[in-house]
């Protein structure tokens, strides 16, 4: 939910706002640390449970999150550049 209101508010003041642009991992064989494990659409997600440190963020989260900035630099650079 944090995400939508996030996009709806960005959309109230005109804002733009870049999609996850990664298909989400959800078939049987996926593992925890697979890119998009968590399936979101509208921007990156983690996932860990609530007595986990910052350093036990899942893997697949990190690299989904690193994917994410590098497309919201891609889309950036073609309204700067």
């Amino acid at each position: 939910m944090t995400l939508i209101q996030l996009q709806a508010l960005a959309l109230q003041h005109g804002g733009i706002w870049v999609s996850l642009g990664i298909l989400p991992s959800n078939k049987k064989s996926a593992a925890r640390n697979d890119i998009n494990y968590m399936g979101s659409f509208g921007g990156a997600m983690v996932q860990s449970p609530a007595d986990a440190s910052a350093e036990e963020i899942p893997q697949g989260d990190l690299d989904t999150v690193r994917a994410y900035a590098q497309r919201v630099k891609t889309i950036t650079d073609k309204f700067v550049g």
